[in-house]
């Protein structure tokens, strides 16, 4: 294997076991420690809200991919479309804190639609960028696909470890 398809699919595997171990990591002590007041809070199964973190970084690793794929610099940017993801997943878990239950009820689906819809557009977006020196279309593709599984598999076996809630 060529070494820099393999720091990609490296890369892609390590920061996947890591981002969705720390999802579920912090789901674990949101739904222990988390805030809460009145009535609502993240405590219990309130801590949901921390796997609105999942799609964000399925959008960072899909553009860092997507960018790779054509010849850019990807790890910065991949990285910053995550942080516009996860930006958006803050957001919808603030609007109850923030503007209450009624506010909730239209925010949060809102902002969740804004982030499936931004997991998506990012990497489109970045696939239409021209210039730079197109990588393996198959390549790319194992890489997405490592991608999803390692961060799935992060994310699931801190939980089996450290269920939320527990």
């Amino acid at each position: 294997m060529h070494g820099r398809a393999a720091s990609l699919l490296a890369t892609g595997v390590v920061l996947g076991l890591v981002c969705g171990a720390a999802i579920s990591l912090a789901a674990f002590y949101v739904a222990r420690y988390g805030p809460s007041a009145g009535n609502w809070s993240f405590r219990g199964n309130g801590a949901i809200a921390v796997y609105a973190a999942f799609p964000a970084v399925m959008a960072g690793g899909w553009t860092a991919i997507a960018l790779h794929a054509r010849g850019h610099a990807w790890l910065v940017r991949g990285i910053g479309a995550g942080v516009v993801g996860l930006l958006i997943a803050l957001l919808g878990a603030g609007v109850l804190p923030v503007l209450g239950v009624a506010a909730d009820r239209l925010g949060s689906p809102i902002a969740f639609i804004a982030l499936l819809a931004w997991m998506a557009a990012s990497p489109i977006a970045a696939l239409r960028l021209r210039g730079g020196t197109p990588t393996s279309a198959p390549l790319n593709v194992v890489a997405a696909l490592l991608w999803f599984l390692a961060t799935a598999a992060g994310l699931v076996g801190v939980a089996v470890v450290l269920p939320a809630g527990s």
